[in-house]
């Protein structure tokens, strides 16, 4: 029989990745009462018993005093040993206080088959001594967490993904080129995207459902504009005469393509095509906490057991609204990756000084228009670790 013994924490995540990647029979889970009357121990065991490993809650465990400590944690030790004789027990010392940890370490040392630490930083768990001549190798994360799952670890429920539907994938496949054709030449032709944009607007009459499908630029296209229109005429998402200045969107889900979704799209496209674990666009849920209510995240992507969260913008900015979009993209992020992984922020219009200040203090990476056709180089580099 293989058991887990895991200190609850804020860091649901380092107790769920070796669970998930060692499959153990049993999990047993030490929760001190702060961390269950914020229901962190509940809504592990919720996940593990949902991927069908039993759990154990163990309440009450003391954050502070290494001798109350020491007292719960030897006595949970004799415990789990007369209940499971023979038993290979792992210990998973990342959770907890620091005190807590070093009680376990030494309740545990000597009946415990392995004690492991979780380095979801760099991707590994390290295998912590029995002595300073028992050095062990760290062992290398495997993929184990999906963007639902991960979501759910930090607290968020799922209710679907844009890109779950196979049949919005093949459309999205259709349209691919013409989704690759506005990223590789987002810099030279911004002030189209910005045209076509406000005229996707108007015919979407400020909601998702095509209004008044028929608009018109201030002036005939010609050049790099009507280049761009013919690649979104070849691709069905418009109607376009050349010579004309009016074009007619086709329906609602191009409408909405050429409003802006197009630049999530070019995102979950990279992300694909190098090889992401799982990546989704268009997530919606709500939190556990019923913070902020209904929320939707525009691309998310896991490897390596860490997320990476993009937010993708094709307006033109507004000195008075960087500040909120540095500060919600910021806040969104947090709450969703935890402590590890990244927060991106997309944008096909050229960002002000005050977004790149405010994203930078945030520590959110920009990408302008400029960057866009080089989009895979970071994207291999995160994937990579």
């Amino acid at each position: 029989m293989k058991i887990h013994v895991a200190i609850v924490s804020d860091q649901t995540l380092a107790n769920l990745i070796p669970a998930f990647m060692e499959r153990p029979d049993l999990v047993y889970l030490v929760t001190s009462r702060q961390m269950a009357e914020r229901g962190l121990d509940q809504r592990l065991a919720r996940l593990l018993t949902q991927d069908a490993i039993a759990v154990d809650i163990r309440p009450d465990a003391p954050e502070v005093g290494l001798a109350a400590i020491h007292e719960y944690a030897y006595a949970l030790a004799e415990a789990i040993e007369e209940k499971h004789p023979g038993a290979k027990i792992v210990l998973n010392a990342t959770g907890g206080t620091k005190l807590m940890a070093f009680g376990f370490v030494d309740a545990f040392r000597d009946i415990g088959a392995r004690i492991i630490y979780t380095d979801t930083a760099h991707r590994r768990i390290e295998c912590l001594p029995a002595s300073k001549d028992s050095l062990l190798q760290p062992v290398p994360m495997v993929d184990v967490l999906n963007v639902p799952r991960y979501l759910a670890a930090q607290g968020f429920r799922v209710s679907g993904a844009t890109s779950d539907d196979p049949e919005w994938c093949k459309r999205a496949a259709a349209r691919k080129p013409a989704c690759k054709y506005l990223g590789q030449n987002a810099a030279a032709i911004q002030d189209f995207i910005g045209a076509l944009n406000a005229l996707a607007d108007r015919a979407l009459g400020g909601c998702e459902t095509l209004m008044e499908p028929r608009q018109a630029f201030s002036r005939v296209p010609w050049g790099s504009w009507a280049a761009a229109l013919h690649q979104l005429a070849s691709a069905s998402l418009l109607r376009w005469q050349e010579g004309t200045a009016e074009i007619e969107f086709l329906d609602d889900e191009s409408a909405r393509f050429l409003h802006g979704g197009w630049l999530e799209e070019f995102a979950w496209h990279v992300l694909k095509d190098n090889g992401a674990y799982d990546v989704r666009l268009g997530v919606t849920g709500t939190w556990e906490s019923g913070q902020n209510s209904k929320n939707e995240f525009d691309v998310l992507a896991t490897q390596g057991n860490q997320l990476l969260f993009i937010e993708c913008k094709t307006l033109r900015h507004r000195k008075e609204s960087d500040t909120n979009l540095a500060y919600k993209v910021d806040s969104l992020g947090q709450d969703a990756r935890g402590l590890f992984g990244a927060t991106w922020l997309i944008t096909a219009r050229e960002p002000s000084p005050v977004l790149h200040e405010r994203a930078r203090q945030a520590r959110i990476r920009i990408f302008g228009p400029n960057d866009l056709p080089k989009l895979r180089d970071p994207v291999r580099r995160w994937l990579e670790g």
